[in-house]
């Protein structure tokens, strides 16, 4: 996919040091990178850090931007790069997992009784755990496959790296996951 007019306009003013051309490019970004973080983090605290963190190594770095893909898929490229090494360094530092779920993305239907509707966010709780403990590669491209409904080959130009490998991840992921809600009797059967 080659760069778009604007954002060649973009690109452009912004290697030039012009301030309110980033200032737009932000603006015009910064709404699909937090959806995009926010998927991929369940934090709107930690997405809303990653996003300043981005769109500042956007700027120092405007000028390695060789136009081989969209601006944005090269922003978000780095988005989820800083959001798995920030993964990584907060995992091993502290090997928690994040406890900030929105579970109006995930509603239940409302013939359920509250019972049943507490099993159902626990049980969804205990997964989406159990999906952080995944490796970061699988994790990543599940997450943006399921959660963010993007499609194989943008996966891959986001991770640089073949559409056999995104599918082989997404596939592992499932796998682990199932198992995984056997294990725990999340699953009938």
């Amino acid at each position: 996919m080659e760069v778009s007019r604007g954002d060649e306009m973009f690109i452009e003013e912004i290697k030039a040091g012009n301030r309110m051309a980033f200032d737009a490019m932000v603006l015009k970004y910064k709404p699909k990178l937090m959806s995009s973080l926010v998927g991929y983090t369940k934090s709107h605290e930690q997405a809303e850090d990653l996003c300043q963190k981005t769109f500042i190594r956007v700027w120092q770095k405007i000028d390695t931007f060789r136009g081989d893909s969209a601006l944005f898929t090269w922003i978000y490229r780095i988005g989820i790069n800083l959001a798995k090494n920030d993964f990584a360094s907060s995992y091993s530092k502290n090997s928690k997992v994040t406890d900030s779920l929105d579970f109006d993305a995930h509603e239940i239907p409302q013939y359920l009784s509250p019972e049943a509707e507490l099993i159902a966010e626990e049980s969804e709780l205990k997964v989406m755990k159990f999906i952080e403990t995944i490796d970061v590669e699988t994790k990543t491209a599940f997450t943006l496959r399921e959660i963010e409904g993007r499609s194989y080959e943008e996966i891959a130009r986001v991770l640089n790296c073949p559409i056999g490998t995104v599918r082989s991840r997404i596939f592992r992921a499932r796998q682990l996951i199932l198992e995984y809600m056997k294990q725990e009797n999340i699953l009938n059967g």
